[in-house]
């Protein structure tokens, strides 16, 4: 969790290029994220924005679409209606046929909030829609994890979120 939008809502990113087990053995970490996010909710705010940046996504690590359809999943049953949005960026096109085979199973109101979208599209909606502290971490990131020079454990030491209290803290303390 990043920050929040213009309404309070929690935004959650996420980049690929850091993705270091196969997305099967990610769905706790998916699931522990989706609760802070709910935990950093305020009164009144009751989904979270999703922003998932599939730069560098390695293929070997994502070729079994069940594990995709089991964070769907429970989105639509323990998470149910806590999904504001779910933007994707740089959909690769290596990509593209597990989403095809994915997406006649994703129920009709998810895929109603799913946006797949350019780098350009999504920093665009990101400036309107968030809150410009959370817009300006997310724009570093996707900076970050664009720049060949920074290495995974260079932006490992760099990986924050915002805690319940609104507080930038490490995000594995």
């Amino acid at each position: 969790v990043l920050g929040a939008d213009i309404t309070g809502r929690p935004v959650l990113y996420m980049c690929m290029k850091n993705q270091l087990l196969s997305v099967g053995q990610g769905i706790d970490q998916n699931i522990v994220c989706m609760l802070q996010a709910v935990d950093n909710m305020p009164a009144g705010v009751e989904s979270a924005i999703h922003v998932w940046d599939l730069h560098g996504m390695m293929m070997y690590l994502n070729m079994n679409p069940a594990p995709l359809l089991q964070i769907v999943k429970t989105w639509d049953s323990y998470f149910a209606e806590r999904m504001q949005e779910l933007i994707i960026i740089d959909t690769p096109r290596m990509a593209i046929f597990l989403k095809d085979i994915a997406w006649p199973l994703v129920p009709e109101r998810t895929r109603n909030k799913i946006k797949f979208m350019t780098l350009e599209a999504a920093l665009l909606q990101m400036q309107t829609e968030l809150e410009p502290q959370t817009c300006a971490r997310i724009t570093a990131c996707m900076q970050q994890n664009r720049d060949r020079k920074v290495s995974l454990e260079e932006r490992k030491r760099t990986w924050r979120r915002v805690d319940k209290d609104g507080e930038l803290v490490p995000a594995f303390p």
